[in-house]
Protein backbone atom coordinates (compact mmCIF):
# COMPACT_ATOMS: atom_id res chain seq x y z
CA UNK A 1 0.00 0.00 0.00
CA UNK A 2 1.73 3.18 -0.70
CA UNK A 3 1.90 5.86 1.72
CA UNK A 4 -0.75 9.02 1.02
CA UNK A 5 1.23 11.13 3.52
CA UNK A 6 3.58 11.66 2.00
CA UNK A 7 4.85 15.32 1.37
CA UNK A 8 3.85 15.28 -2.97
CA UNK A 9 0.84 13.67 -2.10
CA UNK A 10 -0.23 16.17 0.48
CA UNK A 11 -0.01 19.50 -1.45
CA UNK A 12 -2.01 18.76 -4.42
CA UNK A 13 -4.58 17.55 -1.74
CA UNK A 14 -4.10 20.75 0.23
CA UNK A 15 -4.29 22.92 -3.02
CA UNK A 16 -7.38 21.90 -3.81
CA UNK A 17 -9.06 22.15 -0.90
CA UNK A 18 -7.95 25.42 -0.22
CA UNK A 19 -9.53 26.53 -3.75
CA UNK A 20 -12.61 25.27 -2.70
CA UNK A 21 -12.37 26.95 0.35
CA UNK A 22 -11.31 30.47 -1.30
CA UNK A 23 -13.97 29.46 -3.88
CA UNK A 24 -17.14 29.59 -1.08
CA UNK A 25 -15.63 32.78 0.38
CA UNK A 26 -16.37 34.39 -2.93
CA UNK A 27 -18.94 36.80 -3.44
CA UNK A 28 -22.38 34.81 -4.85
CA UNK A 29 -24.16 38.72 -5.56
CA UNK A 30 -26.80 37.75 -3.22
CA UNK A 31 -25.39 40.42 -0.52
CA UNK A 32 -27.41 43.66 -0.34
CA UNK A 33 -25.93 46.70 -1.35
CA UNK A 34 -23.51 48.78 1.02
CA UNK A 35 -25.74 51.28 2.91
CA UNK A 36 -24.82 54.99 2.43
CA UNK A 37 -24.90 57.84 5.12
CA UNK A 38 -27.86 59.42 4.01
CA UNK A 39 -29.77 56.28 3.57
CA UNK A 40 -29.44 55.30 7.22
CA UNK A 41 -31.44 57.89 8.90
CA UNK A 42 -34.11 58.06 5.76
CA UNK A 43 -37.50 57.10 7.66
CA UNK A 44 -39.60 58.96 10.69
CA UNK A 45 -37.74 59.36 14.26
CA UNK A 46 -39.39 60.86 17.08
CA UNK A 47 -37.22 62.48 19.84
CA UNK A 48 -37.10 60.94 23.47
CA UNK A 49 -34.18 62.86 25.34
CA UNK A 50 -31.63 65.34 24.97
CA UNK A 51 -28.17 64.58 26.54
CA UNK A 52 -26.62 67.71 27.49
CA UNK A 53 -22.45 67.59 28.43
CA UNK A 54 -20.60 69.98 30.51
CA UNK A 55 -23.59 71.70 32.50
CA UNK A 56 -23.01 73.31 35.62
CA UNK A 57 -23.98 70.22 37.96
CA UNK A 58 -22.47 67.40 35.10
CA UNK A 59 -23.42 65.73 32.08
CA UNK A 60 -27.83 65.77 32.05
CA UNK A 61 -30.67 63.53 30.34
CA UNK A 62 -33.71 65.43 29.66
CA UNK A 63 -36.97 63.81 28.77
CA UNK A 64 -37.93 65.27 25.52
CA UNK A 65 -41.24 66.59 27.08
CA UNK A 66 -39.54 68.72 29.07
CA UNK A 67 -36.89 69.79 26.96
CA UNK A 68 -39.38 70.81 24.29
CA UNK A 69 -41.03 72.54 27.01
CA UNK A 70 -37.84 74.81 28.48
CA UNK A 71 -38.48 76.09 24.67
CA UNK A 72 -41.30 78.66 25.36
CA UNK A 73 -43.12 77.26 22.49
CA UNK A 74 -45.82 74.61 24.31
CA UNK A 75 -44.22 72.08 21.97
CA UNK A 76 -44.25 69.03 23.69
CA UNK A 77 -43.84 65.99 21.14
CA UNK A 78 -41.29 66.63 18.16
CA UNK A 79 -40.88 64.10 14.83
CA UNK A 80 -38.40 64.34 12.04
CA UNK A 81 -39.52 62.34 9.04
CA UNK A 82 -36.66 62.12 6.55
CA UNK A 83 -37.69 61.29 2.95
CA UNK A 84 -35.53 59.81 0.05
CA UNK A 85 -35.80 62.63 -2.47
CA UNK A 86 -34.16 64.82 0.25
CA UNK A 87 -37.05 66.50 1.57
CA UNK A 88 -37.64 67.18 5.42
CA UNK A 89 -40.67 67.67 7.39
CA UNK A 90 -40.94 68.29 11.35
CA UNK A 91 -44.18 67.38 13.28
CA UNK A 92 -44.46 69.55 16.37
CA UNK A 93 -47.30 68.34 18.67
CA UNK A 94 -48.10 71.18 21.85
CA UNK A 95 -49.16 70.63 25.29
CA UNK A 96 -52.87 71.98 23.86
CA UNK A 97 -52.79 69.00 21.28
CA UNK A 98 -52.46 71.42 18.65
CA UNK A 99 -50.14 70.55 15.44
CA UNK A 100 -47.27 71.95 13.09
CA UNK A 101 -46.32 70.63 10.31
CA UNK A 102 -42.97 72.74 8.87
CA UNK A 103 -40.60 71.02 5.47
CA UNK A 104 -37.32 71.44 4.14
CA UNK A 105 -34.55 69.91 2.71
CA UNK A 106 -31.53 68.13 3.70
CA UNK A 107 -28.29 67.27 2.69
CA UNK A 108 -25.33 64.91 3.92
CA UNK A 109 -21.37 65.47 3.45
CA UNK A 110 -19.44 63.33 5.78
CA UNK A 111 -20.87 62.89 9.45
CA UNK A 112 -22.47 66.27 8.88
CA UNK A 113 -26.48 66.71 8.68
CA UNK A 114 -27.67 70.33 7.03
CA UNK A 115 -31.08 70.80 7.14
CA UNK A 116 -32.62 74.22 6.27
CA UNK A 117 -35.80 74.88 6.01
CA UNK A 118 -38.79 73.34 8.92
CA UNK A 119 -37.80 76.27 10.99
CA UNK A 120 -34.53 74.42 11.70
CA UNK A 121 -31.48 75.98 9.06
CA UNK A 122 -28.53 74.16 10.62
CA UNK A 123 -25.88 71.66 10.34
CA UNK A 124 -25.31 69.20 12.88
CA UNK A 125 -23.28 66.02 13.20
CA UNK A 126 -25.59 62.88 13.20
CA UNK A 127 -24.93 59.13 14.08
CA UNK A 128 -27.33 56.47 13.44
CA UNK A 129 -26.94 53.34 15.67
CA UNK A 130 -29.82 50.50 15.36
CA UNK A 131 -32.91 52.55 15.73
CA UNK A 132 -31.31 55.63 17.60
CA UNK A 133 -30.44 58.72 15.28
CA UNK A 134 -28.24 61.17 17.17
CA UNK A 135 -28.05 65.22 16.53
CA UNK A 136 -25.30 66.10 17.86
CA UNK A 137 -24.85 70.56 18.13
CA UNK A 138 -24.04 73.39 19.89
CA UNK A 139 -26.64 75.71 22.14
CA UNK A 140 -26.71 78.99 23.90
CA UNK A 141 -28.37 77.72 27.21
CA UNK A 142 -28.82 79.78 30.28
CA UNK A 143 -28.86 77.95 33.53
CA UNK A 144 -30.56 80.80 35.42
CA UNK A 145 -32.00 83.38 34.69
CA UNK A 146 -29.23 85.85 35.75
CA UNK A 147 -26.47 83.79 34.22
CA UNK A 148 -25.23 84.41 30.55
CA UNK A 149 -25.95 82.08 27.84
CA UNK A 150 -23.35 79.26 27.72
CA UNK A 151 -22.28 76.84 24.75
CA UNK A 152 -23.51 73.42 25.31
CA UNK A 153 -22.78 70.24 23.63
CA UNK A 154 -25.39 68.23 23.26
CA UNK A 155 -27.26 65.12 21.64
CA UNK A 156 -30.60 65.14 20.62
CA UNK A 157 -31.95 61.30 20.38
CA UNK A 158 -34.22 60.24 18.12
CA UNK A 159 -36.03 56.66 18.29
CA UNK A 160 -36.92 55.34 14.90
CA UNK A 161 -41.08 54.91 14.47
CA UNK A 162 -41.82 52.20 11.93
Amino acid sequence: MRNFWKSENIFPVAFIALMLFAAAACDNGTDPDPVTPSETFIGTWEMTNIVMYDTPIGEMTIPAEQFLGMSGTGAAKSVLQFEQNGTVAVFTTYTDNSQDTMSGTWSVNGDDLAVSGAGIDDTVQYKVDASILTLTRVMAINFTPESPKEDIVLDMNYTRIP
